[in-house]
């Protein structure tokens, strides 16, 4: 039986995060890791000025393309270190690091009116509506857990920053 949207924990997420190389340890096992909350690649062009000779204003060219880092939440794990393992092994630059990074975004279909189908049961897990590609990507900061307050009752989260050199959509 089918969860209701106004109860179902699984409503929002609707991405799916994987390593396409098997040595990154996102997780234990298939290299796959569950994150409440994703950034989505950005690409920036530089814009280049120049002034040519006799004209009365000035030209403007692309530049260097930049692309901003990616943010990585999760919720903190008992004896789950898979993160600080894989900042590790940068820190320590004695294994293979960079991978090739999948952001799939899956889509919530509607339930038409009349439907006999709840739009919890219409989520399409086989198709991505996009994916996101991020290449020769890597860990520049860690957090393994959230700041330790004990006044606090929220659920602690660790953030993975990642870089990465260029993008596919």
């Amino acid at each position: 039986m089918a969860r209701a949207q106004a109860f179902d924990y699984l409503h929002n997420m609707r991405f799916h995060v994987s390593a396409v190389d098997q040595y990154i340890p996102l997780s234990t096992g298939n290299a796959q890791a569950g994150f409440s909350a994703v950034t989505i690649p950005e690409a920036s062009v530089e814009t280049v000025e120049y002034r040519e000779g006799q004209y009365l204003y000035t030209r403007k060219y692309p530049g260097h393309v930049t692309f901003n880092n990616i943010t990585m939440s999760r919720g903190v794990a008992v004896k789950d270190t898979t993160l600080w393992e894989w900042m590790s092994t940068v820190i320590r630059g004695d294994a293979e690091y960079r991978t090739e990074l999948q952001i799939k975004h899956y889509h919530r279909a509607d339930t038409l009116p009349g439907a006999t189908t709840p739009a919890a049961e219409n989520l399409n897990l086989t198709v991505p509506a996009k994916t996101y590609t991020v290449h020769q990507a890597f860990p520049v900061r860690c957090k393994p857990s959230s700041d330790l307050d004990a006044t606090d009752s929220a659920v602690s989260i660790s953030e993975l920053e990642i870089a990465y050199e260029y993008m596919d959509m």
